[in-house]
């Protein structure tokens, strides 16, 4: 055997195992080759069927693995997989919401550590939220859906004037990953930006150099509201009937956050009155169901839940879930580490 097989041999043996627990079709797109060959320069990696994931018995595929890769519909992880009792000491979480995982009560107890990629999902929701308010603004839909129906090209102009972002008022609802992107893209269009959020204070709303108001404040002054709060019991239903009333006629409501932040039924009934428009990534039951009355309003544009969805991102996802593996295995800070004492708060 050649020195070079030896020292191959000596660092399989000791490369940490990980498991990836991310069904076989979804590990395809958030772990590709590319990230699958970086996480194998540092750890060995273990690629478990669907069917053992779905079952009964995970906890014992996990018995000498220190650190996991997760995502979307991952399972949960088993309790006594989890330290001190097992061996998982991190959870690199390659998508936004850890709470499917099961895993904060380890968190908060400091028996783990949790890293998430909502910071990498945060910058394609971003982008979205401005796509859905400059398309509504600007008319897309409607001009676009003119030509196709046979208007005239002058009464698709004349029906169809829009408005400049720039003019606008935007209010934005909670300051997290999303809400603070969602500012930054929004400045170099000149518009005013307003924010209800009450973790900011006043010093910090300075220096972000946004208008800290209420929640009612927020839906009578601005023309554009855009969700981006976390759903938790504390602002489950916390918008509802009257805020919408308070929006104005034309007035636009962008969710790409969760359904439960809005008072259940009061949006339908807004958008049935005719007065508002949205534009929705999110819904009380997913998928939405085909006979669903949002499906027939014309002031509602509608999206399968994927603001955050990009075959850019899901790359991002993996590399970056990976790379906190690397780090957290090195002693190093991680980057985009869930802090125990928000563990409680988290989306």
């Amino acid at each position: 055997m050649t020195q070079r097989q030896k020292g191959e041999i000596m660092k399989d043996t000791i490369q940490p195992k990980v498991a990836v627990l991310i069904p076989e079709e979804m590990r395809g797109r958030i772990m590709p080759v590319p990230a699958m060959n970086a996480l194998s320069a540092f750890a060995t990696p273990v690629l478990l069927p669907d069917d053992v994931l779905a079952g009964g018995n995970l906890a014992n595929h996990l018995t000498d693995v220190p650190a996991v890769i997760t995502g979307w519909k991952s399972p949960i992880i088993p309790k006594d997989a989890l330290a001190p009792r097992g061996s998982i000491a991190f959870v690199s979480h390659a998508a936004g919401s850890v709470k499917p995982l099961g895993v904060q009560d380890a968190l908060m107890a400091g028996d783990i550590r949790v890293s998430h990629a909502a910071p990498v999902i945060a910058h394609a929701v971003a982008e979205f939220t401005i796509t859905q308010i400059l398309a509504h603004l600007r008319r897309h839909r409607a001009m676009d859906a003119g030509f196709r129906t046979g208007l005239t090209w002058t009464e698709m102009r004349e029906r169809n004037l829009g408005q400049m972002l720039s003019a606008q008022n935007v209010g934005i609802v909670g300051l997290g990953y999303v809400g603070r992107l969602v500012v930054n893209l929004l400045r170099p269009f000149g518009c005013r930006i307003s924010v209800f959020d009450p973790f900011v204070s006043a010093e910090q709303a300075a220096q972000l150099d946004v208008t800290l108001l209420s929640l009612d404040d927020l839906f009578t002054h601005c023309s554009v509201i855009s969700l981006h709060a976390a759903n938790l019991p504390e602002t489950s239903g916390m918008i509802t009937r009257r805020h919408l009333g308070l929006l104005g006629r034309g007035g636009l409501l962008v969710n790409t956050a969760r359904a439960g932040l809005l008072e259940p039924g009061a949006l339908l009934e807004a958008l049935q009155e005719g007065k508002i428009y949205a534009a929705l990534d999110t819904f009380d039951q997913e998928p939405l169901a085909e006979g669903d009355a949002l499906r027939r309003l014309p002031n509602v544009y509608l999206s399968p839940h994927c603001a955050g969805h990009t075959s850019d991102t899901y790359t991002m996802q993996g590399l970056s879930a990976v790379e906190e593996v690397r780090l957290f295995f090195n002693g190093l800070p991680l980057r985009q580490e869930i802090p125990c004492e928000k563990a409680a708060v988290l989306a």
